[in-house]
């Protein structure tokens, strides 16, 4: 509650477009956090919805139909082949490439899993980047709102000794009546 007095008096009395300037990037930045960290919990939560499918499929190889297919296309175009060879080449070639479309998925969920990882990792940095500018700004406002308050302490005592000193002026409708009486 104090502290949303002093924003209050600080934007009345002492109205500084500094500290309104970085109390609004303070906002962005928080703004932006929740953000990332809402992005963060999606990324997680997908995850863990691919952990199972991935524990199934460990075992599935995928590179040495990949390395097959390559070695085949290779001979097939850097060698001159009879037709029957050639066929059955390119018999063994659909064979292979059957065997990758059965292995599809799994090669296209643990691509996505790696992504997801890649995605995690990027939003935490970029949360532990902003942290550090936010904690700047904190600091910055930190010293800005002690000035304030030492201003606004500095006032109410002028303004104590102020009227201390006022009322121990006498007034001149007193001090008339003051010589009367003698």
């Amino acid at each position: 509650m104090e502290t949303e007095q002093l924003v209050k008096e600080i934007h009345g009395h002492f109205g500084s477009p500094e500290i309104e300037e970085l109390e609004k990037k303070k906002s962005e930045l928080i703004e932006e956090i929740k953000h990332i960290n809402r992005r963060i919990r999606y990324k997680k939560y997908e995850k863990e919805a691919l952990k199972p499918y991935l524990e199934q499929t460990k075992d599935v190889q995928i590179a040495p139909f990949r390395k097959q297919k390559r070695a085949i296309e290779f001979r097939i175009a850097t060698s001159a082949y009879t037709p029957k060879m050639e066929k059955d080449l390119l018999k063994e070639l659909k064979k292979i490439d059957t065997q990758l479309d059965k292995v599809k998925e799994v090669d296209k969920a643990r691509r996505k899993a790696k992504y997801v990882e890649q995605d995690i990792t990027e939003g935490e940095a970029q949360i532990t980047k902003i942290e550090v500018d936010l904690k700047a700004i904190r600091e910055k406002l930190k010293v800005l709102y002690d000035e304030v308050r030492a201003n606004r302490a500095a006032s109410k005592r002028q303004a104590d000794d102020d009227a201390r000193a006022d009322s121990d002026l006498v007034a001149m409708g007193d001090l008339a009546l003051i010589e009367k009486e003698n």
